[in-house]
């Protein structure tokens, strides 16, 4: 059994590369489901000097970090050889081309800033909202696969995908490929159940939902990388998995941290 791919990745298209994206849709949705979620948190008071006013702006200004960290780091860390010294290709967001990792690195950054700036625990907004990002992030795998980027390497087992009738791709495979995007797209959608369990029932310290996010995602999405068609640049790793397995390092080690500082704080 196999998966014909043939989609459009345009849900309306205008006229010629004139229209509006999947992809589009699937941001202008987790916008929105970021934005319900913190406010019923808001409104819970459980994220204490928020309100629903104040939700509104933090996730504006999110969206915004997540569209310049994504882009920054797809044109300057990824794939900057294919870009030079071209200033309108640089922002050429239309054309695609956005990095995770550089779109979570501009929302973490955007969320230091606002809560400084509004007195806010940076964890009480953090463990929060890595829930409905998690669900989001899974509506943008469900884009890429319509997108036909990101494909995975040949495979010809049950649910492969077949490219090579799809009009819209330029050069497209001519062997079937891993669904490897529908892969993270469970992978995202489980991550959120188990994120939000954890913080309803566990109630554990500030801080261990959001570095699990961040450790649990980088190990899966390291694994993942396997089996999906990227340049392997060292140690037959691609950079994606670097950065995916520093993501994992990183938030195993401040879970870690979180939580021995916590029995300390219980033992005292």
């Amino acid at each position: 059994m196999e998966i014909r791919h043939t989609f459009d990745p345009y849900f309306i298209r205008i006229y010629g590369d004139f229209g509006i994206r999947w992809y589009s849709l699937a941001y202008i949705l987790g916008f929105f489901l970021v934005q319900w979620y913190l406010r019923r948190a808001a409104r819970a008071g459980e994220i204490r000097n928020l309100d629903e006013h104040g939700v509104d702006a933090y996730v504006v200004s999110a969206l915004l970090g997540a569209l310049v960290g994504a882009r920054f780091f797809h044109v300057f860390v990824f794939e900057f050889r294919d870009y030079g010294f071209d200033p309108l290709a640089w922002i050429a967001v239309w054309r695609g081309g956005l990095s995770f990792h550089g779109g979570l690195t501009g929302v973490a950054l955007v969320t230091l800033v606002f809560c400084r700036k509004r007195q806010i625990r940076f964890y009480d907004i953090a463990d929060r909202a890595v829930i409905p990002i998690a669900v989001a992030l899974g509506f943008g795998r469900i884009a890429n696969f319509i997108n036909a980027e990101m494909y995975g390497t040949p495979y010809n087992g049950p649910f492969c995908v077949d490219y090579s009738a799809n009009p819209y791709m330029r050069s497209p495979p001519q062997d079937c490929r891993y669904p490897v995007q529908l892969y993270e797209m469970l992978k995202n959608w489980l991550l959120a159940v188990v994120l939000w369990a954890t913080l309803r029932r566990w109630q554990p310290p500030p801080g261990v939902v959001f570095w699990s996010f961040i450790g649990l995602y980088g190990v899966v999405r390291f694994f993942l990388m396997f089996i999906r068609e990227e340049e392997r640049i060292w140690l037959g790793l691609t950079q994606s998995q670097i950065f995916s397995g520093m993501m994992a390092l990183l938030g195993g080690t401040m879970v870690a941290i979180v939580l021995a500082r916590d029995r300390r704080r219980v033992a005292e």
